[in-house]
Formats: C-alpha cells, structure tokens, sequence
C-alpha cells in the first residue's frame, strides 16, 4: 500500500485529534504514507500531535502553511505535493472505523476504472455520542454512476473517501482560484462536490466513482453548524450544477465569481429561500435534541414554508439507507 497518502487537513484540532490518530493507529493496514497538513493553527494541534507520536511512534509527515488558506487551499497542497497514486483524506475530528483504509483500497485498487471510492458514515456528536442519521450518499455501481453521470446529475459523495491523485490533478484538482477575497471563504463550501463532478466528465472513458454501502466512518457533527452559510452553499451548488451543464455543452466554465455576478434578482431571491429552508431546519433538528420541543417545530414549519421539497430531500440523503 505505498501508493497510498492519508491525508487530515487541521485547523484548531487540537481537542480531537488525540482521538482521530488513534483510530489511524487501529486501522488492520499501515503500510502507507500519513501527512498532516497545519493550516496556521492558532492552539495546541501542532504540539498535541509531535506528543502523540512521541508516544506511539509511527512514520508521519507534518506540514505547516505559511498562510491560512483554508481547507481546500490544504487538500490541493496535498494532491500537488504527495508522491503516491492514490489519496485519502480523513477530517481532524473524525473516528474511522478500522476497516476504513483496508475496505476502500481494496474496492478503488480492484478495478483500473475506478477513479474514486467513498462509503457510509454515521453521525455522532461533538462529545462523541451517537446522533441519528448519517451520509449514505453515493453510486453503488458502475452502471448506476454511468446513468447518472450521462445525465448531467451532481455526484454527491462523502467527505471520507479515496481517490486517484493523477486523475484529479488531470481535471483541474481542488479549485482555489477564480473566487473572491474575504469571508464567506467560497471555494471551500461544496469543494468536494466540485472535484467530483468535474471527475465525472470522464464516464465517456468508462471511469467510476462508487462507494462501499457499509459505514466505515463516524462524522462528527457539531451544533456550531447552525452557523454554516447556507446561501453560500446553495451559491456553490448552484455554480457547479452550472458549469457541469456547460462542459455537457462542450463550453467553458465559469469562475465563482462570473456566475454569481449572472444571477438575475428573480434568481437570487429562490436561492435566499433555500437558505432560509436550510438554516431554519438545521437549527430546528439540535433545538430539538435540546428538548426545545415547540421552539424546533416552528423552526421545521419555517422551513418547510420556505421550500416544502427540502425536508425531504435531507431526509432522503441522511436518515434512509437505500
């Protein structure tokens, strides 16, 4: 497995990281290359992990950007800079399963055509606990990536997955240019998405991104994510599902900023509206794991008033295991 990088891009981790390495530790294979990439941590993270593997010595490589850059600033660093085929990134805070490393290069190293590989992951909290739902995204087959791909569909898939650096790097890699300057950081909302849609053009060469239907992962999910911004999601989205539609056509894509600057008034004010269903139903679900009963009923109501179809899109893409 020396042609495999395992990758966790850090920003401020120091508070799970202990538990993150540990369970890279467990993984039943070891055999390939661990780079950590510091992306100008602020607290303990560099410390908490030289302590770590002072304490349970294994090779590792430790990178410290300059600049903060962000998360996909991290990810393209790693796919330009790493010296193996295939890539894996695992979130600072996350807990995979054993098996993680083992089942996904197995599955993406059994196939020439496979391009990328992911799998199901179960929420917990940040203090570990057990969350209902989980991310059970993803094309099973080939076959069933070969529709959906024709079709011009987005390709949605885990943050947690495995995938083939050279041909990533033939499509552009992580985008980090073409975006504006400033907060809300654009190019690292729906980074992931973007790299696997623009990977799909490449269903006309008999390539395939699927994922393992077993869950290999625990995501943990933070109620500091009500703050995500979710117009600036939908803004990404809707900017890949865009340029997706271009490249079908044989046109150019568009930078972040060309197309946001297309929107019409009409356009932006439905965008708002999905937002508006977002947010309200993401802070409605912790309100209710708080017990806040009639507070997260409102805000359910909220949402469904705002885009009747989005609760049951998220439910159909986190709670049913298809």
């Amino acid at each position: 497995m020396k042609d495999l990088t395992l990758a966790i891009c850090l920003y401020n981790a120091a508070r799970y990281l202990p538990q993150t390495l540990q369970c890279i530790l467990d993984q039943t294979v070891q055999d390939f290359h661990l780079m950590l990439i510091n992306d100008c941590s602020t607290d303990d993270s560099v410390a908490v992990i030289e302590a770590f593997f002072a304490a349970h010595p294994r090779q590792y490589e430790l990178v410290s950007l300059p600049v903060n850059g962000g998360l996909c600033a991290g990810r393209r660093y790693v796919e330009e800079n790493a010296r193996t085929r295939y890539i894996l990134f695992v979130d600072a805070d996350d807990c995979p399963y054993p098996d993680l490393v083992e089942t996904l290069y197995g599955k993406i190293t059994s196939d020439e055509d496979i391009m990328a590989v992911g799998c199901h992951l179960e929420y917990m909290g940040s203090e570990g606990e057990k969350l209902t739902g989980g991310i059970y995204l993803g094309c099973k087959t080939k076959e069933e990536f070969y529709a959906k791909a024709e079709a011009g569909k987005l390709i949605f898939m885990q943050p947690t997955a495995m995938y083939d650096r050279l041909v990533a790097l033939r499509v552009g890699g992580h985008n980090t240019e073409g975006f504006p300057e400033g907060k809300p950081r654009y190019r690292d909302l729906c980074e992931d998405l973007d790299l696997w849609c623009r990977m799909s053009d490449l269903y006309t060469e008999g390539k395939a991104i699927v994922v393992v239907p077993r869950i290999l992962c625990r995501y943990r999910k933070h109620e500091s994510a009500m703050s995500t911004d979710s117009m600036g999601m939908l803004l990404r989205m809707k900017h890949i599902k865009n340029n997706l539609r271009r490249r079908r056509r044989g046109e150019q894509d568009l930078t972040f900023i060309a197309f946001r600057d297309s929107l019409t008034a009409d356009e932006y004010r439905s965008i708002r509206r999905e937002a508006i269903s977002a947010d309200s139903l993401r802070k409605g679900y912790f309100r209710l794991k708080n017990g806040r009963v009639f507070t997260a009923f409102y805000l359910f109501l909220r949402s469904f008033l705002a885009n009747p179809s989005y609760i049951w899109q998220k439910i159909k893409s986190n709670l049913i295991r298809r």
